[in-house]
């Protein structure tokens, strides 16, 4: 008798912990950091392509193109990483869905911005001309870099969300 009341007493216990503890263990931390690493890259994509793009009177650096594709890369997923890391401060959930589409938009086009910022830099290299000072050049590879690694935070953030949202860690 006095196991099957234990029994009754245990399992609303264990529903009491799973309702007020979620055992979602260190993976549920892994989106908003990657948040905070990719607020962090494109800040720094934005103050390096900062200089290049628009400080070159006499001499192109970056055709204009490549310049609009940087910044309408690296702000708008600027913003959305500000969103989504307020969103976790007053407890708003974004669909794992949603975040992992995002996420892969934005590896496609932090890929095809930092080819297109490579490019240029390589085209710039290869007219021979180097003017006396090369820090524009410098800054612009460095984005370019930087915009790789952007890349790559990213479709560690699109793989890691779907495995949690799949696993149904996340909602």
């Amino acid at each position: 008798m006095a196991n099957a009341g234990q029994g009754g007493t245990d399992q609303t216990d264990r529903g009491l912990r799973k309702d007020y503890f979620p055992s979602g263990g260190a993976g549920k931390y892994l989106p908003p950091i990657f948040k905070l690493l990719e607020l962090a890259v494109a800040i720094i994509c934005i103050g390096l392509i900062d200089d290049p793009a628009n400080n070159s009177r006499f001499r192109v650096f970056m055709s204009t193109r490549t310049v609009s594709l940087a910044y309408s890369t690296f702000v708008p997923f600027l913003i959305f990483s500000v969103i989504y890391l307020f969103g976790k401060v007053i407890r708003e959930n974004i669909p794992w869905k949603l975040q992992s589409l995002l996420n892969l938009t934005a590896f496609i086009l932090h890929l095809a911005t930092a080819i297109c910022i490579l490019m240029d830099w390589s085209e710039t290299k290869n007219r021979n001309y180097w003017p006396p000072n090369t820090q524009r050049m410098d800054f612009q590879c460095g984005a370019g870099a930087v915009a790789i690694v952007g890349a790559l935070l990213y479709l560690l953030d699109l793989i890691v969300t779907t495995w949690l949202g799949v696993k149904g860690d996340i909602e």
